[in-house]
């Protein structure tokens, strides 16, 4: 099985999540979202994030190919999943919106509200994101923050705004890119066992295991 990573940012890969996904007998394969061709083949898809926003798409082109490569995956009932700005694309993908979110930014290390579907508790994760998105018809919500909607799902298509495939490593380097609070770096340094153990199980539901 072949899974497609999509980056919209070179800083911004799968880490932890390529790692997962090859201890389960996937093959991985990252590209960034500006070679697309838009015939891309896959079994499954993986759209990670990027601080360009879904609403400036005419600024950033490749970001009208994903989503057609998401509604491709849809129609051939293929899994996606998006992360950050890939959660976000979905939605737009699917019918629903995105926007700057009304209640500011969420960053740093977090809990969110998984519902029953997802184990109906709260876990830890790691946020860095100023967007938010509604939910496309037909789509379920599967977690949610005091500020944001979180993840959904349709299908096989699941969205997650938060992070999870961080360490502290890649932390860091969006900390020098985007002129973050090093502080970020140590917060996720002490909680990356946490986060990995939480992308294992949310990886596991997603795939059907």
């Amino acid at each position: 099985m072949y899974v497609l990573g999509i980056l919209n940012h070179p800083i911004e890969g799968m880490g932890n999540l390529a790692e997962v996904l090859n201890e389960r007998g996937f093959k991985v394969k990252e590209k960034m979202a500006t070679e697309l061709k838009g015939n891309e083949d896959f079994d499954i898809l993986v759209i990670m994030g990027g601080p360009m926003g879904v609403y400036e798409a005419e600024k950033y082109p490749f970001l009208y190919t994903e989503m057609e490569l998401i509604r491709k995956a849809m129609r051939e009932g293929k899994k996606v999943l998006g992360i950050c700005l890939g959660s976000q694309l979905i939605s737009a993908s699917l019918g629903g919106s995105v926007k700057k979110g009304i209640f500011g930014p969420e960053i740093g290390i977090s809990k969110v509200k998984l519902l029953p579907r997802l184990g109906d508790k709260e876990i830890e994760v790691f946020q860095w994101h100023g967007d938010t998105f509604t939910l496309p018809p037909s789509s379920e919500l599967l977690a949610y923050s005091e500020k944001y909607f979180q993840a959904f799902n349709t299908g096989q298509i699941m969205a997650l705004q938060f992070h999870l495939e961080v360490d502290s490593k890649m932390v860091s380097r969006w900390v020098e890119e985007y002129k973050g609070d090093t502080s970020l770096i140590s917060e996720v340094r002490e909680k990356e066992e946490v986060l990995r153990k939480n992308l294992e199980s949310i990886v596991n539901w997603w795939l059907g295991y």
